[in-house]
């Protein structure tokens, strides 16, 4: 049984409190995706201790030292003070910091160096989070530096091509990141934080954490795979698409890609998928897109299933969030990421519990 702390900072970094009494305690990490921290305590605080904003880092023990959970800290968004059976509570949720990139678009106009872009995913990515949160041509847009940096380009990911002026900044580097994927290059994005100001947007490739694949097998057998399923998903095949660029009726520009080896699987198998994109016009590119297009609605055999806390497979000791390892179920063998947690933790009088439930997951 782990004990756990939340330490409380101001919106810019500097410490305030240690929060160590929780009647319910929840939190996690999930791949690209923003989660909450939620405390329910007693209402020890007066009203207006905690604010907009303010910073929390959940710190978790393990191996008798307390250290700082998911790479991430939260930022304080509800505040709610209630009484329930005849006691008085504060509940406080805050988002991890993937939430910050939630807020911004990208402010260029289309077929502008900032709004089209065409290179390896982890620095399209990179320079879509640079001209839209720390060099933007509108300056009053842009964090310091001693708040929020980006990462160094690294040159990793499959080539993309891109039109997206007036686009949410976080479901278009969401969507760049399954064109990488679907493309045969796994890549992803955090917002990392190791416990003090600047966060610094990351990407990485092959998995978030650490390859585990020749040291960590889970399976039925072994007691460490919970509630497993394996997927022979043909749901959203399609095996041609038509991406449709500028131009009317017969000078408008498309491109076409077909899977073959899917189309020749059946009779039945040619089913086709179309989009748009009036902000492009060069046929390769377009080409390029409809085969992005194409990725997107492949076939995929896959395994998913959670992490059992056993001797070997103890969170934080034999694994972290991120991380590759290897999984075995019915005869067939995945390579899987560690794609989430939930920490669920209570203290209710001499009722203390706590649960780590981790979600994995892989493809053939």
């Amino acid at each position: 049984m782990s004990n756990y702390e939340v330490h409380v900072k101001s919106n810019t970094g500097s410490m305030l409190y240690i929060l160590t009494q929780f009647n319910n305690l929840s939190a996690g990490r999930f791949d690209r995706a923003y989660q909450p921290l939620e405390i329910l305590m007693p209402m020890d605080y007066p009203i207006g201790t905690f604010t907009k904003d303010m910073i929390f880092e959940l710190w978790r023990e393990q191996d008798g030292s307390m250290v700082l959970d998911g790479q991430t800290c939260y930022f304080l968004r509800d505040i709610k003070y209630l009484t329930k059976d005849n006691r008085n509570y504060i509940y406080l949720k805050a988002y991890d910091a993937i939430w910050l990139i939630d807020g911004r678009e990208v402010e260029y106009a289309a077929g502008s160096a900032q709004a089209t872009k065409s290179g390896v995913a982890c620095d399209v990515m990179k320079a879509i989070m640079r001209e839209n949160f720390v060099s933007a041509t509108d300056t009053t847009r842009n964090l310091a530096a001693s708040y929020f940096i980006i990462d160094a380009d690294d040159g990793t990911g499959a080539t993309v091509t891109k039109a997206f002026s007036r686009q949410y900044v976080y479901p278009l580097i969401q969507g760049l990141c399954n064109q990488s994927r679907e493309a045969g290059t796994w890549v992803t994005f955090d917002v990392v934080y190791d416990g003090n100001l600047p966060l610094v947007f990351k990407t990485f490739t092959g998995q978030r954490g650490n390859d585990l694949r020749e040291s960590l097998t889970l399976s039925v057998e072994a007691g460490n795979l919970a509630n497993p399923e394996l997927d022979f998903n043909y749901s959203e095949e399609r095996t041609v698409a038509y991406m449709a660029g500028k131009g009317e009726n017969e000078a408008r520009v498309v491109g076409t890609s077909t899977n073959a080896n899917a189309l020749a699987e059946s009779v039945w198998s040619r089913r086709e998928v179309v989009s748009e994109n009036f902000q492009m016009d060069i046929l390769a590119s377009l080409n390029d897109a409809a085969r992005a297009l194409l990725d997107k609605y492949s076939s995929k055999v896959s395994l998913s299933g959670e992490i059992s806390s056993t001797e070997g497979t103890e969170y934080g000791n034999d694994w972290n969030y991120g991380d590759y390892l290897r999984a075995q179920y019915l005869g067939y063998e995945f390579d899987c990421r560690v794609l989430g947690y939930l920490i669920n933790y209570s203290n209710e009088g001499e009722k203390v519990k706590e649960e780590v439930k981790a979600f994995i997951r892989g493809e053939l």
